[in-house]
């Protein structure tokens, strides 16, 4: 995450400085980067009494991003999105964030949003997590607000399964449960994605309601063998071991809803990759390559073949 703020005109890598340093008093406006995430794996390892699905999932970070710009008002909320189809109401997990931070500080000060959108809606890959998460972030930072980490999480457990994930500022994690019970599992070696966009999006709840009512058993040990290698990813060898052990359950549901997933994970797969995932509940698509230059080569290779999709090459943050 990369900030920048009016006083100082300048940059803060965040790779170096920690999200929630102490901050200057005469801070008017901040712009936080908003990235975004995919699932190397998402298996379904059962069911809550209310109907929510129990999951073990890998989350990963990406330098494919949105970018949230802040800046302090007299009073009140306002949400601007370079997107027209991302509501800028109560819809909008930012808008809600707003809300319930309001709550705990009711003498808080107003503030006017500017969300660069860059990450699809509705494509697997958490933008709309992210943006409430670094809006959290954000707004800590420029109203010195007392929140601990504690605070945070629990705030961003009430807004989604994903958003706890994003505010750990971490560039890898395991997730259990809803997503939401964490476990750090850093990777220090930078990897490289290329992303298939499709232009529709998937409904996550639909694609939930398709799951198969049986699914493959995951037992414990298995369970314990895919958290040992989630981190390493290394060469060629690497990838294929991975790829024989990752899966994505929600792919079955998402490709029965829209088939070209299907289709096109398939062509990847022809075209050298041994690692091909669906991310989330879909519709994005990814590959693991092993370096910059293949990845880019890959790209080049998935653009010709479907160019009505958007291909973007990514790694590790």
């Amino acid at each position: 995450m990369v900030l920048s703020t009016e006083r100082t005109a300048g940059t803060l890598d965040f790779a170096k400085v920690p999200v929630c340093f102490s901050t200057l008093t005469d801070m008017q406006s901040l712009t936080l980067r908003s990235p975004a995430k995919i699932n190397l794996f998402l298996f379904i390892t059962g069911r809550y009494p209310n109907g929510y699905h129990r999951i073990l999932t890998l989350f990963h970070r990406i330098s494919l991003s949105d970018s949230l710009h802040l800046r302090k008002a007299a009073s009140g909320f306002k949400l601007n999105c370079s997107n027209p189809k991302v509501p800028s109401d109560g819809r909008n997990l930012v808008a809600r964030a707003d809300t319930m931070l309001r709550r705990k500080f009711p003498r808080l000060g107003g503030v006017r949003v500017r969300l660069k959108k860059r990450i699809p809606a509705g494509g697997g890959l958490g933008g709309g997590s992210s943006n409430a998460a670094f809006y959290l972030l954000g707004m800590k930072k420029l109203y010195r607000l007392p929140l601990s980490k504690k605070n945070l999480l629990n705030m961003g457990k009430k807004l989604g399964a994903d958003v706890p994930f994003f505010l750990l500022n971490v560039n890898q994690a395991l997730g259990k449960g809803r997503g939401d019970e964490l476990r750090v599992k850093k990777t220090k070696r930078r990897k490289w994605f290329v992303l298939g966009l499709f232009k529709r999006s998937l409904s996550t709840a639909r694609v939930y309601q398709n799951l198969p009512r049986r699914l493959p058993a995951v037992s414990l040990t298995n369970r314990n063998r895919i958290v040992r290698i989630a981190s390493p990813l290394t060469g060629p060898q690497g990838l294929k071991q991975t790829a024989e052990a990752f899966q994505n359950h929600l792919e079955m549901p998402a490709c029965r809803l829209f088939p070209s997933i299907a289709r096109v994970m398939t062509r990847m797969a022809h075209q050298g990759a041994s690692f091909v995932r669906m991310s989330g509940s879909g519709p994005t698509v990814f590959a693991l390559l092993i370096d910059r230059k293949t990845a880019q080569k890959f790209a080049r290779s998935m653009r010709h073949d479907y160019p009505s999709m958007q291909w973007f090459v990514c790694h590790s943050v």
